[in-house]
């Protein structure tokens, strides 16, 4: 992986630490918010592969659009700017009430009783919360694993 430029190497690292976290996060929430009755195991891996690889490619949209906005791809190195946080929290929520909105209204998936939801919405709360906490959380983990193999 030396021999990589440093934004391939930065966008692996953050694809292969967000597809770890994802992956944990998707089947511990799962089990727990959501009712998917009706799906046999293979259905229900299926649809857990497309939730996994779906969050994977929206941290990667964002990854591309802040490296847009900041002009470089390892903006995210140095320290946050205000900018940044703000499409960070803006993506990131509209983004889940996009896709949580999609899904409930073609039924590929509905919530348990125990969901809780955005006030004034049928969204639940835990997927927002989901991609709020685990996209930052996979830059920060890049940061050090690229800082400490890399820089």
């Amino acid at each position: 992986m030396k021999k990589l430029p440093k934004t391939l190497k930065l966008i692996l690292i953050f694809a292969l630490v967000q597809l770890i976290l994802h992956t944990i996060g998707e089947y511990t929430i799962c089990g727990i918010f959501y009712s998917m009755e009706g799906q046999g195991i293979l259905e229900h891996q299926l649809l857990m592969f497309s939730a996994i690889t779906g969050d994977v490619f929206i941290g990667l949209g964002l990854f591309v659009l802040l490296a847009f906005v900041n002009k470089r791809s390892d903006w995210f190195l140095d320290k946050w700017q205000r900018k940044d946080i703000v499409i960070y929290l803006l993506y990131s929520i509209l983004i889940a009430f996009y896709f949580e909105i999609h899904a409930l209204h073609t039924g590929r998936w509905g919530y348990q009783a125990n969901m809780p939801l955005v006030p004034g919405t049928p969204i639940g709360l835990v997927p927002v919360v989901h991609l709020l906490i685990i996209l930052p959380l996979s830059l920060i983990i890049t940061k050090k694993i690229y800082q400490s193999k890399f820089a």
